[in-house]
Order: structure tokens, then sequence, then C-alpha cells
């Protein structure tokens, strides 16, 4: 429970990156001992959203935007190889299922569950390639990169762009269109990077 709402938390962006996890306060707000609060930390640790240094405590992670780059290159290459996987195992009750979670994404948008909406929407897409492990690594990265999204607040004021561009990917799919549904999720990612790093810079510098 204990790591469920530090996670939230942090993909909201109420714990923002480089935050300071102090065991004693953690203990105190939540009405336990600390032994607890190390298993939560150690299980976000595990995650790759929190960091801990022995003596030093633990803190939210805090990626250099070259870090961010470098994690967005990862997708584009785990998430397209994916979707055209996928592609070449589509079959009508596939795309279907696809569509049915877009919308569901789209409903989802307006509302603080967005980021999980879109994830849902993602994972719907790269399931049908049935390669778990890799589908494993993506959602780690995305996980890491929310974190960085959630605290400089950048999706929710790009929602029609990018709702936009999943019905783009989707009805390219429905048309047998492989490698254009691949370019739309490559140019879906790396908008999302650009605008991510923009903010990051914006912020940091003050605006």
């Amino acid at each position: 429970m204990i790591a469920a709402t530090l996670r939230s938390e942090l993909m909201a962006g109420t714990l923002r990156p480089g935050a300071e996890l102090s065991q004693v306060d953690l203990a105190e707000r939540f009405g336990v001992s600390r032994i607890p609060i190390r298993d939560a930390l150690r299980i976000l640790a595990g995650e790759g959203l929190v960091e801990i240094e022995i003596n030093r405590g633990a803190k939210a992670i805090a990626l250099a935007p070259a870090e961010v780059r470098e994690i967005y290159d990862l997708r584009v290459l785990l998430e397209c190889d994916c979707l055209r996987r996928t592609a070449g195992k589509i079959t009508p009750a596939t795309l279907e299922e696809i569509e049915r979670v877009r919308r569901k994404s789209d409903l989802d948008a307006g509302t603080p569950g967005w980021a999980a909406g879109d994830w849902a929407f993602h994972r719907a897409l790269y399931q049908p390639a049935d390669r778990p492990r890799q589908i494993a690594m993506i959602e780690a990265l995305r996980r890491t990169c929310q974190l960085h999204v959630g605290a400089y607040a950048t999706m929710p004021a790009k929602k029609p762009r990018w709702l936009g561009e999943h019905r783009i990917i989707v009805e390219h799919l429905k048309q047998g269109e492989t490698e254009r549904a691949v370019l739309a999720l490559q140019a879906h990612l790396e908008a999302a990077a650009r605008h991510l790093l923009e903010r990051m810079t914006r912020v940091e510098g003050g605006d």
C-alpha cells in the first residue's frame, strides 16, 4: 500500500524528481515503523523510480536531459519493433480490441488516470506481438519517463494532438499500412520526447 501510494505520487508529479524520501518522515506520515517504509522504497527502487544510497537515504530519480533522450531512443526502437511484429499477426479481433482500448483511453485522457489509459492503449498495440520480455522493458522505460512527464506537466497540455496520433496509428493498421503505422508511432514518441525536453529546459531555466 505504501509503495502504491508513493508510486502514484511520483507518477502524478506530487513527488518531483530528486525529492528526498526520508524514512523517518514517511514512517510518521503512514503511522508505521521504518521497516515497511524501507521495503516500499526497495520495491520502488526495483522499478527504477527511486535511488537508494547507503548511509544517504533515498530519493526520487532525477534524469538529465541526455538521459531522457536516451530513454526515448530506446523506446522508439523497442516500441516500433513491437508494432511491426503486431502488424504481422493482425486479425479483425485484434483490431477490434485495439480500437476498444483506444476509445477507452480517449475517455481517460481528461482524468487523473490519463497515463494509465495511455499505457493501456500502447500495451494493446504491442501485446499481439507476443513479446512479453520486450513489453516489460517498454513498460519500465515508460514508467521512468512518466515520472518526469508528471513532474513537468507536459502531456495533458497536448491531449488533442496525442489522441489524434493514436487514431492515425490505428487507422494505418486497419488499412494494412504497416510502415506508415510504424512511422506514425515513431513520430508520436519523438514529439513526446521533444515536448518533455523543451519543458524541462524551460522549467530548469526558470521560465
